[in-house]
């Protein structure tokens, strides 16, 4: 998916600020249209606006119409970047289908397919939205996943890091596991033969 900064650079000649505005507030897209621009699932720390195929065909439109703010003395021309753009339109919608999905499979885990039981992230989000944030099991895609929760202290004691493991058996037989191990898993105060002298 391409942010809607970058699609927007592929207009030429155009007012980017402007047209941004207009495009996200004003009346360049319909409801539907504008519902086709989306936040990067990376982090709720981004703040990057990506642009679906619907959205970026109707501000295609709209500058070839010569509806969105150009630089004086220009007018629309050529946005071969644009174009490029729009051709893949199919795999952008299976993308955004995919996307969909999984956002829908954190309350409902009977979308989860087994190929994501690798998608840490996800699987963790799964086990806290449908059973808490502490060790547990839940069947998924059939098979039964063990979470183990593990927590270690900083060495001043004020924090604590956590250990979260998933281990299952996959459908060919193989046992699998994702972990993610906190940086305190290292300090002095989680190893017995380090932990000396640290303050209780």
């Amino acid at each position: 998916m391409r942010s809607l900064t970058d699609f927007l650079a592929g207009l030429p000649d155009i007012m980017p600020i402007k047209t941004r505005k207009l495009v996200l507030e004003g009346g360049v897209l319909s409801k539907a249209e504008r519902a086709d621009i989306y936040m990067r699932e990376r982090n709720w720390l981004d703040l990057v606006l990506e642009v679906g195929p619907d959205a970026a065909a109707a501000i295609l439109s709209a500058y070839k119409d010569g509806r969105l703010p150009m630089k004086r003395g220009c007018t629309p021309t050529d946005a071969p970047e644009a174009e490029a753009y729009l051709a893949e339109g199919d795999k952008l919608r299976e993308q955004l289908a995919e996307r969909r999905r999984r956002e829908q499979a954190v309350k409902n885990p009977s979308l989860i397919l087994e190929r994501d039981l690798m998608d840490h992230p996800l699987i963790d989000s799964v086990f806290i939205a449908n059973i808490g944030t502490g060790s547990g099991s839940m069947v998924i895609a059939g098979i039964t996943v063990h979470k183990q929760v593990i927590g270690y202290k900083s060495n001043s004691g004020k924090s604590t890091g956590w250990r979260v493991r998933f281990d299952w058996t996959g459908s060919d037989g193989q046992p699998r596991h994702s972990e993610t191990v906190p940086p305190e898993a290292d300090n002095r105060r989680n190893d017995p033969d380090r932990n000396r002298g640290l303050h209780e």
